[in-house]
């Protein structure tokens, strides 16, 4: 029985959000001030998807439709005795956005470069970078 046999597994599910200017939508979080992206944990009896599209909703106020054949997932250990695995979509949106006081401090929609940099976990850049990746591959075809 090594010690970390209790370890507590967490899931939460979220959207890396872009607009029609593909600029990505970052929240800024009062608890820890970090930025990342919009996720939460799962309601009885709701799918990962609609998890992540209710994340988005109650944290930033946009209906997101979710884009196919984007999944990322990230593992990490918020506290001692957790881990946390949090399994990013891809959603777009052209809402107008209206944050969540109780948990949101701020938003941000900005182009990649800059989103990449403002993102505070290293976890969250390989998302993003994946997210790009994918909308540059897969999005790209149908702009012609």
């Amino acid at each position: 029985m090594g010690r970390y046999h209790n370890q507590i597994k967490e899931k939460s599910y979220g959207a890396v959000v872009i607009n029609e200017n593909r600029e990505f939508l970052l929240i800024r979080h009062k608890n820890g001030e970090h930025w990342d992206f919009p996720k939460g944990h799962k309601e009885e009896g709701e799918s990962d998807r609609e998890t992540a599209i209710r994340e988005v909703l109650e944290e930033t106020g946009l209906m997101v439709r979710i884009i196919e054949g984007f999944k990322e997932k990230t593992k990490y250990s918020p506290k001692p005795g957790v881990d946390k695995t949090v399994t990013y979509y891809l959603g777009f949106s052209m809402g107008k956005v209206i944050i969540q006081e109780e948990e949101i401090m701020e938003f941000e929609y900005l182009p990649y470069d800059q989103a990449l940099e403002r993102i505070t976990f290293n976890e969250s850049k390989e998302v993003i970078r994946a997210a790009k990746q994918f909308i540059d591959t897969y999005l790209q075809a149908n702009d012609d």
